[in-house]
């Protein structure tokens, strides 16, 4: 198995957890009380972390290929 291959598989499981973090904040945010805000807030930090280390997994996939 290639390191590009394994980097690969590492950010579409980075790109779910984007996509689940996402739908998780959106959906606290929906419910509007006050202690939704904070919830969303860390929900959407989390989705930015998970964005990153998605593209970082990319990156290294496209420089580890031959």
């Amino acid at each position: 198995m290639e390191v590009s291959f394994i980097f690969i598989l590492l950010a579409l499981v980075f790109v779910a957890l984007t996509v689940l973090s996402m739908m998780g904040g959106f959906s606290v945010m929906m419910k509007g009380d006050e202690k939704s805000a904070t919830k969303s807030n860390k929900f959407m930090q989390k989705r930015v972390l998970f964005q990153a280390l998605a593209l970082v997994c990319l990156a290294l996939a496209y420089f580890t290929s031959k």
